[in-house]
């Protein structure tokens, strides 16, 4: 829980599950000005989406940093995961680090915190750069004081996103519809103008059914 500090800042220790998440967008690179306004926007539209979706998991209000960066401060897994499927969803590339341990809250905003939990975060997303010789697009560094249920929700974000990753576009979109909006197969294919059969078909060929039983599981 968090307590109060020497100063006007807060300290955030123990008891209560803390995540750091540093998300380096890769898609931002050599791009000209105006695709890069539109990257901008669609990111800030992403962030809205998390921000409403699992207000009560955001420690500090999620932030978007020159276009490059994403950083969130979060007690779950749920908003990681789904900021994740979001950005696969619409072709955006990243990298990211995950990071656990205490931190310092001095302002609303991700980006104005600082602390532990942020530094194994940044040193996690530092080593996928550094290693250039393997395709990775996630690292975690867990710190040894981290309780179970940190370690778990960081372990959690990992694997669910991996499972995400060998999705098309497509299948992407039609299980983002059934695990995030718990739309049936019928309504899935009114809103993305297909027939049933499609979405069924297309939801067979992904773990998508598993994942919702796995989350739903977590969740509780």
């Amino acid at each position: 829980m968090p307590c109060r500090g020497g100063s006007s800042d807060f300290y955030w220790q123990g008891e209560a599950s803390v995540i750091a998440a540093i998300v380096d967008i890769v898609s931002s690179r050599n791009v000209d000005a105006h695709e890069r306004r539109r990257l901008d926007k669609e990111l800030r539209a992403l962030l809205k989406e998390t921000i409403e979706g699992f207000k009560e998991n955001c420690i500090a209000t999620p932030s978007l940093t020159q276009g490059d960066s994403i950083e969130l401060l979060v007690n779950s897994w749920q908003p990681i995961v789904f900021l994740f499927h979001r950005l696969l969803m619409e072709d955006v590339e990243f990298r990211v680090g995950l990071g656990t341990g205490d931190v310092i809250i001095q302002k609303e905003n991700a980006d104005e915190c600082d602390g532990q939990a942020f530094w194994n975060a940044r040193e996690a997303l530092d080593g996928i750069k550094r290693t250039k010789y393997m395709n990775r697009s996630a690292a975690f560094r867990i710190d040894e004081t981290s309780p179970n249920d940190e370690r778990m929700a960081v372990t959690s974000s990992v694997l669910l996103y991996t499972s995400l990753l060998g999705m098309s576009t497509v299948q992407l979109h039609h299980c983002y519809y059934y695990i995030w909006e718990k739309k049936r197969i019928s309504e899935i294919a009114k809103a993305t103008r297909t027939s049933k059969g499609n979405v069924s078909k297309t939801l067979s060929k992904t773990p998508c059914y598993l994942l919702e039983r796995v989350m739903t599981f977590l969740d509780h």
